[in-house]
């Protein structure tokens, strides 16, 4: 497919711009403009449908919630013959009201964006957000006006609610990732910019196929035809539609939903403002991918000045309320875990004991938060003579990369490959978390001198104490390669939140019962 540009002739009976190519005949054209039409109508569809569903489903957890805390409350706790303040037409009312105050709030703080489906946190964000003010909202109101509102009203519907928007969200996002991987619900984009950008950016999409973007094709800026039309990508060859003149036939023929632009440098100023305005004309979004990588939302800040939009990229926070509240987290956390935990470890205790009569437990000098070092504590899982024998197991397997892990370690015992596939010989771990020389999520603790060889690395992720999880185990731990291995420790350390916290925690009890990757 060569390049394609509007007919400078004029027209065509619809009075859009008509097409010529050297190498395409206009049935061949009509065809493909037939098939992205059809794939437009059905991308308003899906869409359409999805927020429909969220909203539905919406409704049904905040009327639930309500409809329960007023039953529990003021039925079951407190019947309404002994609590002759509230009647059941008054509260009913109220209900009424806190509900739809609640999905005005989900609608307003824009929780239902179809752009923010099934990608990152910012969704869930959004519902905590938009539920938190809500209820502050009526704690104001009855405070000002003086009126009472059951505190065990508040108490069953907050949590109740909040539980059932998440969860349900969570639900219609795995649903949506599985027709995703299907070819389903897709946004189809046309991306502008240079190969090498471009590789990059198939390259991300490639690792995240949830998010469900599928590219229909690619314009090069100055694009010269007799270097060939198509381009080779990670997800595979793309045909190249043109240059950045081309933009608005290669939407069309494409039926693409947004274009993506990666070439912004080359752009320029004026050049990225009239193809806004062109888009504009056509009614397609625009996505611009920024110089900067693996930076999370919560650290981009838009501060114009004279109507120039300036990205503050804020340094990460490694100090403060934050992280006060993630070493809160951690101990509570972690002394919860041991208490439910300890029949676990004193089974596998006992196992090892009973496999070759050696130590139970295995101490590493392990390097920690800016460089400090501590000793690891793990249920030994290799044999006594594991660590002299740790240089010949390496070149056995001829390994010369950053990191050695091997499935086929001849070291590990019996008993040990079980708690490693069942990732128990990492509990006695939270000693290590209690201690405060380890958090509960973070980067792996390295061995010392281990990751020296990569430049910025092992100072970077000093940053944050090492973790038990962290990005690289619920990726895929050990199957995951040594740059996305260090990709995903740089990524943490530059994002983290209480929030991202949470949902590794979350993910990696499913990482943890699928066993992919764990020897």
């Amino acid at each position: 497919m060569t390049m394609l540009r509007p007919d400078p002739s004029g027209l065509d009976s619809d009075g859009k711009p008509t097409l010529w190519s050297n190498d395409m005949q206009s049935d061949d054209v009509r065809d493909l403009l037939t098939t992205a039409t059809e794939g437009q109508a059905e991308g308003r569809h899906w869409k359409l449908m999805y927020r429909t569903r969220l909203l539905a489903v919406d409704s049904f957890v905040v009327v639930g919630a309500v409809t329960l805390a007023q039953i529990g409350r003021f039925l079951i706790l407190t019947p309404k013959e002994a609590d002759p303040a509230h009647t059941w037409e008054s509260v009913t009312i109220l209900s009424a009201i806190i509900a739809a105050t609640w999905l005005l709030a989900l609608g307003v703080l824009q929780s239902r964006d179809i752009s923010l489906v099934g990608i990152g946190v910012e969704e869930y964000r959004r519902v905590v957000s938009a539920t938190v003010w809500v209820f502050g909202l009526i704690a104001v109101l009855s405070l000002l006006l003086r009126t009472e509102v059951s505190r065990g009203y508040l108490v069953i519907a907050l949590p109740l609610g909040l539980v059932g928007l998440i969860a349900c969200r969570h639900l219609l996002r795995r649903n949506l990732a599985k027709r995703r991987l299907r070819g389903e619900f897709l946004t189809r984009v046309l991306v502008l910019g240079k190969p090498d950008s471009i590789d990059m950016l198939c390259r991300s999409l490639k690792r995240s196929t949830h998010t469900g973007y599928s590219l229909a094709g690619v314009c090069i800026p100055d694009f010269d035809d007799a270097t060939g039309a198509t381009l080779s990508t990670p997800l595979g060859m793309l045909p190249v539609l043109g240059d950045e003149h081309s933009v608005e036939v290669a939407l069309r023929l494409t039926g693409a939903d947004a274009l993506v632009v990666t070439a912004v440098e080359h752009l320029g100023h004026d050049k990225m403002r009239k193809l806004a305005w062109r888009l504009d004309a056509v009614g397609v979004d625009m996505i611009v991918v920024p110089g900067m990588m693996d930076i999370a939302g919560p650290r981009l800040k838009l501060r114009p000045i004279d109507n120039l939009p300036l990205f503050h990229i804020e340094r990460p926070r490694f100090d403060g309320a934050m992280a006060y509240s993630k070493r809160l987290f951690d101990v509570l956390f972690a002394f919860a875990a041991l208490v439910a935990v300890a029949p676990v470890m004193v089974a596998a205790a006992i196992a090892i004991k009973l496999d070759d009569a050696g130590p139970t437990f295995f101490k590493q000098v392990r390097v920690g938060r800016h460089g400090e070092r501590f000793h690891i504590v793990k249920l030994r899982t290799m044999t006594v003579d594991a660590e002299d024998r740790k240089d010949s197991e390496r070149a056995a397997v001829n390994s010369g990369g950053v990191f050695f892990k091997t499935a086929n370690d001849s070291r590990i015992t019996q008993v040990g490959r079980f708690l490693r596939r069942t990732s128990i010989d990492e509990l006695p771990q939270l000693f290590n978390v209690l201690s405060g020389s380890m958090s509960i999520v973070g980067p792996r603790p390295l061995v010392p001198g281990e990751g020296d060889t990569v430049e910025y690395f092992v100072q970077h992720r000093s940053l944050v104490k090492p973790g038990i999880t962290g990005l690289w185990q619920i990726s895929g731990r050990s199957d995951v390669n040594e740059e996305e291995r260090i990709r995903l420790d740089h990524l943490y350390v530059d994002n983290w939140s209480i929030v991202m916290d949470l949902v590794i925690v979350w993910r990696t009890v499913h990482a943890v019962l699928k066993r992919q990757g764990a020897y």
